[in-house]
């Protein structure tokens, strides 16, 4: 694999050893070195990673406003889980558009425009007298916001910025939004408990505004544009996409990553832990331990990523997860729950990076903030899917179990999908002879 590739070097090493400099290094081959380092480069990490960190942490604690949201409105679970459905379908099919845009012109204005997005949008969802102008707010202007900094995103920045490991960088960057979780959702049950949900989450609303969007503008805004490399178009992108096998295999195996991930266990774990016979504060807690399972899966997958590529870790991430989910069925008490929880964050977001692994050593780096824009397509149809189903199936059948149990089949399909994958390189156009992408993703 050329060194664009997200399979680079094994050693592990300082971030900040691999920023690029575009004026003086060489791409597209075994060669490919580091002759300087930019502090706009270092800057550019630091600032994603704290934006990631406060809106990835937002989108990710929806389920503590759940029980809250149906109090004030009168709605049931499965409106409840309708709306989740709604918004992940928004997040999903902004990322191809704002990985295209970051593949194209580099991430200055789409990150900062994302978190002023997510902070008004949240803010004008506390402001709504009803839930269908809550839902309005909520899903057409914060999840708008949320889709210009997640997957597609910051793959597209990694391999315009950097030259190796970028599994391991790009795991890094994206373990913000777990480590986010992990901080806001204590805060946010602690804060409604205290002063009630709008004002509780207002208050994170303003943050992004105040706090957040002046990081975002100052470290990645004034950030130099990336060179720009000869890309296929939108539609040439995805023909060549979806005529490949192992691409509609990882696609379909996102899709049910999806399912059993933001739309079962993110979304609904907080109620499911109240049904266990834990309090809202303990099951926010809870909730707070995926998190930071999630910053270890993202690091570790992303690590592995570098060193074995993605299908074969995608095949035991699939498997060890059926195992999770079927724990996570049969808990009875905080610690049961939470021990199952733990597994299963092992194993939740490190899809992540391996399956930016697996679309780069079919296509290479130049397109992957469009093909992982098109695979989260597929997580979050995913998502709105297992969200929306999995409140149906709660009031159809008067509890969770039932519907984890069948997350479990749909895990080990997964696993099924991504033994038959075939991952090898395809020669797309503007690839060099040997294989080899001519430039990273934008550079």
């Amino acid at each position: 694999m050329g060194s664009c590739s997200l399979l680079g070097s094994q050693e592990i090493v300082l971030l900040a050893g691999f920023a690029r400099d575009p004026r003086s290094v060489v791409t597209g081959g075994a060669g490919a070195r580091i002759v300087g380092m930019r502090m706009s480069d270092l800057a550019l990490v630091g600032g994603a990673l704290v934006v990631v960190f406060a809106v990835g942490g937002l989108r990710l604690i929806f389920g503590v406003w759940v029980r809250p949201l149906e109090a004030e409105f009168g709605v049931d679970r499965a409106t409840m889980g309708l709306l989740g459905a709604l918004a992940f379908l928004v997040f999903g099919f902004g990322q191809p558009l704002f990985g295209r845009i970051v593949d194209m012109h580099g991430p200055r204005l789409v990150i900062p425009g994302s978190v002023l997005l997510a902070g008004v949008g949240t803010v004008l969802a506390t402001l709504a007298p009803s839930f269908v102008l809550f839902a309005l707010a909520y899903v057409l202007v914060a999840c708008v916001g949320f889709a210009g900094l997640a997957n597609a995103t910051l793959a597209a920045t990694v391999v315009q910025r950097f030259d190796r490991h970028h599994g391991l960088i790009f795991g890094v960057l994206s373990a913000g939004a777990p480590l986010g979780e992990l901080s806001l959702a204590q805060l946010a049950a602690v804060g409604v408990a205290d002063a009630g949900w709008r004002g509780t989450m207002g208050a994170i609303g303003l943050a992004l505004i105040v706090v957040v969007l002046p990081v975002a503008w100052v470290l990645i805004g004034r950030s130099p544009q990336p060179r720009r490399a000869e890309t296929p178009g939108l539609a040439a992108t995805f023909g060549l996409a979806f005529r490949a096998r192992g691409f509609v295999l990882l696609f379909c195996a996102y899709f049910i990553c999806g399912v059993t991930t933001l739309g079962l266990v993110h979304t609904h774990l907080v109620p499911y832990g109240v049904d266990v016979g834990l309090t809202e504060i303990v099951a926010a807690r809870v909730l707070g331990l995926l998190g930071l399972f999630n910053v270890l899966s993202l690091i570790l997958g992303g690590r592995i990523a570098d060193r074995w590529g993605g299908r074969r870790p995608l095949i035991a991430v699939f498997v060890v997860r059926s195992v999770a989910l079927l724990w996570m069925a049969t808990a009875t008490d905080a610690l049961t729950l939470g021990l199952a929880v733990a597994v299963f964050g092992v194993t939740d977001m490190a899809t992540i990076p391996l399956s930016a692994a697996a679309a780069t050593e079919m296509f290479g780096a130049r397109m992957l903030g469009v093909l992982m824009g098109v695979l989260v397509v597929a997580h979050q149809i995913g998502s709105a899917v297992g969200a929306y189903v999995a409140g149906l199936g709660y009031e159809i059948l008067g509890g969770y179990p039932p519907v984890i149990v069948a997350a479990v089949g749909a895990a080990l399909l997964g696993a099924v999908l991504c033994v038959a994958m075939d991952t090898r390189r395809i020669v797309a156009p503007g690839a060099m002879a040997d294989g080899r992408v001519v430039a990273a993703s934008g550079a």
